[in-house]
């Protein structure tokens, strides 16, 4: 069982944010195993072990085409044994075709807890 976590929000809402401070948040129990897109707020993917349990992590903060959401089940391919995946994912609602690819991307069975954060829209 995979426990998900899908940050939803539209363009600018704070997903990248959200999967940074997560991050952040986790990083005195992980080390890092591999950082993909290194460097790029908008689409960088963190793969990381749990120190205690041994558990892999994604932390994945890219969802804004299609390609990048492919790179991302790429990496989710070579790490089938993830414990925990959190990933930002744009709404049905906002973008129909990009929320579609990342859920097809995770591979969602009925044995994952699936858990969604609603991240605000933007204020302009």
């Amino acid at each position: 069982m995979r426990q998900i976590t899908l940050i939803q929000g539209e363009k600018d809402s704070g997903k990248s944010k959200f999967i940074h401070e997560k991050l952040k948040e986790i990083e005195s129990e992980v080390e890092v195993i591999e950082t993909v897109n290194k460097g790029d707020w908008n689409t960088e993917i963190y793969i990381v072990r749990n120190k205690n349990s041994n558990d892999i992590i994604i932390l994945n903060s890219g969802s804004d085409m299609k390609c990048i959401i492919s790179a991302f089940g790429a990496v989710l391919s070579k790490y089938p044994t993830v414990a925990s995946i959190f990933t930002a994912i744009r709404p049905y609602n906002n973008n129909p075709k990009l929320h579609t690819w990342m859920k097809s991307e995770l591979h969602i069975t009925e044995q994952d807890k699936v858990t969604t954060i609603d991240l605000d829209k933007p204020k302009h």
